[in-house]
């Protein structure tokens, strides 16, 4: 019987097997903490069998303040490790689609980044931008390289400025932050994903623990610094396991291989069609008529259903992006990529909630300025990589705080409706609810806006209205009729394009009937815009709002 080798877990610090341990891609079978990985392990993750191709693995040592013992620490290192350097990169294919990839190396003296390092990333972007493919860059730093001063230093420029070019040739930059990230990668490379994406529980920042202590004697609270403080404060778009790794490198590059014009590649499902249309003819088009303040209280209904409802059964499958990359993942903005019928496309939608809890979490659906942020970051990206983009508005208005005030909360609107007004991909704004005030706009200036048929849109809600111009909040009902607020209203004035049957109401029950008809209807839309040009996209919104 073949001995048993045991290895101590780096999370819980018990003894685990080492062959189950690495049957679970090294992550702890007792708390399911993650082991460092080796470079080969690493490329054996993501990469296809026998297809991942090294590139600049004979650059020369580098020494350029002739920092004496450096080469031979190298030369031992690299004895040891078995790498030339901290960093290897290489095409390689995933799922059959080429891409380029990073992977860094902790054993390599922490994988810090010297000459050496900042080249051969920069050169393999650079490659990358050439071939046209997508990067994918696994990030594991200390920083800098002490032994190589100033010119370590200048590594973090001089990627930057690569990942620059690759961004403006319409290409994908993708990093994986492991632990640990931190330093000057952290301020360079590692932080200037399209996609930022971490490790469960890795150590990620700036200045690490130790460097922070020793220089100004703060103590760090219990959980700073890691992936999910990451996610929380907005930095980084989501963490991945490494048993979903491979998978979802793949569908980024899927749902970011989008042409410009090209927005209506569907791949027709019969069933699907087939059982639309029969839950349509089992249901009359438009509901029985109420009052605008009938719809006010609707819409405010707890119950109504949200857009992550709608989104269930419009798109294949959605994945959630995170964060602005300032402060705050505010989850009163949900936004990520989904497809339609094979057609990559981006989501953003105001949430409110359906319970007490998740209302109190998503702040009741009135987003912070960080949540217009997250959502005009997903915009620009949508723009970068020719994906349409539907909006789904919800909201009773923007969150009107001091915190909010104090983070700019005007500034961050009126950015939205600046940036939105010339995006070069077709936008679509669909009004699921309530629709308050410049909150509401800032998600809404679309090439068409539409409303379900019992939703409102309004300057501001009906109470603030009644209390501006009658001094009395209790007339709110009142104010209702005479503010134009509904779909029909709209409509009528020419502010909305479509008016969404909601067969009896929106609930439960009729959601998929709902999110069914709007399908077909935003499939319809798209193809109008086939083969269009971002400027001629770009300048019919213009026009659109010009009108007004």
């Amino acid at each position: 019987m073949d001995d048993i080798v045991e290895i101590k877990c780096p999370k819980c610090k018990k003894m685990v097997n080492r062959d189950r341990v690495v049957k679970k891609k090294y992550v702890c079978y007792e708390c399911g903490g993650y082991f460092r990985v080796k470079t080969n392990n690493r490329i054996r993750m993501v990469a296809d069998i026998k297809s991942f191709i090294p590139w600049f693995e004979d650059m020369p040592i580098s020494n350029p303040l002739h920092y004496e013992g450096y080469e031979e620490k190298l030369a031992d290192t690299r004895e040891k490790t078995g790498c030339n350097e901290a960093v290897t990169v290489g095409q390689c294919k995933i799922y059959g689609e080429d891409a380029v990839i990073g992977v860094c190396e902790t054993r390599f003296m922490m994988g810090s980044m010297g000459q050496v390092v900042g080249e051969k990333i920069t050169r393999a972007i650079e490659r990358a931008t050439e071939l046209h493919l997508p990067v994918f860059l696994f990030c594991a730093s200390g920083g800098a390289r002490m032994q190589e001063g100033i010119v370590s230093l200048m590594q973090m420029a001089k990627t930057s400025a690569a990942i620059k070019r690759h961004g403006d040739a319409g290409l994908l930059y993708c990093t994986i932050l492991t632990d640990p990230t931190t330093g000057g990668v952290t301020a360079s490379f590692a932080m200037l994903g399209d996609v930022i994406m971490a490790e469960p529980g890795a150590l990620i920042g700036f200045a690490g623990p130790r460097v922070i202590k020793q220089t100004i004697g703060q103590e760090l609270p219990e959980g700073f610094q890691t992936s999910e403080f990451l996610l929380e404060h907005g930095f980084i778009d989501g963490i991945v396991l490494r048993e979903n790794l491979k998978k979802t490198l793949y569908y980024l590059i899927k749902t970011h291989q989008c042409k410009e014009g090209k927005y209506a590649r569907f791949q027709q499902n019969l069933d699907f069609h087939f059982e639309l249309n029969e839950i349509i003819k089992e249901r009359s088009w438009m509901s029985l008529p109420r009052t605008a303040w009938e719809k006010v209280k609707a819409v405010r209904q707890v119950e109504r259903p949200a857009a992550t409802d709608y989104i269930e059964y419009i798109f294949d499958f959605f994945v959630e992006a995170h964060g602005d990359r300032y402060f705050k993942d505010d989850a009163a903005v949900v936004g990520g990529l989904a497809y339609i019928d094979g057609q990559p496309v981006t989501i953003v939608a105001d949430v409110k909630g359906k319970d007490v809890k998740e209302c109190q979490e998503r702040n009741f659906g009135m987003p912070m300025p960080e949540g217009y942020r997250k959502a005009l970051r997903l915009m620009k990206q949508a723009e970068k990589f020719n994906r349409p983009i539907i909006s789904f508005v919800n909201t009773p208005g923007a969150f009107c705080g001091i915190e909010a005030e104090e983070r700019g909360q005007g500034e961050a609107i009126a950015r939205n409706l600046l940036e939105m007004s010339a995006l070069k991909v077709p936008v679509l704004c669909i009004l699921i609810g309530e629709g308050g005030s410049g909150g509401a706009l800032a998600t809404a200036v679309g090439n068409e806006v539409w409303m379900l048929e019992n939703s409102t849109y309004s300057i501001l809600s009906p109470e603030g209205f009644a209390s501006i111009l009658w001094k009395d909040s209790g007339k709110a009902q009142e104010a209702s009729e005479v503010m134009n607020i509904t779909a029909q209203d709209l409509k009528r004035l020419g502010i909305i394009e479509q008016i969404i049957p909601e067969y009896g109401g929106a609930d439960k029950k009729t959601v998929e009937s709902i999110a069914g008809y709007m399908k077909e209807q935003i499939k319809e839309f798209l193809e109008k815009y086939d083969g269009m040009s971002g400027e001629e996209i770009a300048n019919r919104r213009y026009e659109r709002f010009r009108e007004f």
